[in-house]
């Protein structure tokens, strides 16, 4: 099976969220929607530790996730969560699950998807497919 495409990927919505909001085209704060991630994400952590993931997988699962969660919350630190932006978090994950439909994906396919893949070191999620290739086509080089 393929990777999943970034657009099958909530957390790659919620970051473009941050963005858009950082340079003021969307006025509802993504603070919410971060703070679930990133818990999320620190369950994920101590899972993969637990079954044994590669030393590699989790730490290019922690700098992914320190640029795409840490550091946009820290950006939005001094932000109080309100209940248009929980409004609005709601309305994106609807729209998001609609998209997966639309994909004819599921939620709970894509998110076994991801936690088997770095669960067990399959490079199945987008960035991590991506750096395999990268890391892949860079050693094809070196023999050359």
């Amino acid at each position: 099976m393929k990777a999943l495409r970034m657009d099958l990927v909530f957390s790659y919505w919620i970051y473009l969220w941050y963005i858009l909001y950082a340079f003021k085209f969307i006025k509802y704060s993504p603070k919410l929607a971060l703070t679930i991630g990133l818990i999320d994400n620190i369950v994920m952590l101590f899972l993969m530790i637990h079954f044994g993931s590669s030393k590699k997988t989790i730490v290019t699962f922690i700098i992914v996730n320190t640029l795409i969660k840490i550091v946009p919350l820290y950006y939005l630190r001094a932000e109080r969560i309100k209940v248009k932006d929980l409004l609005f978090t709601c309305v994106l994950f609807a729209v998001f699950v609609l998209w997966l439909h639309i994909n004819r994906q599921s939620l709970i396919g894509n998110l076994k998807l991801v936690h088997d893949s770095l669960l067990y070191n399959k490079n199945k999620t987008p960035i991590m497919s991506l750096l395999a290739k990268i890391e892949k086509n860079f050693k094809n080089l070196l023999i050359l």
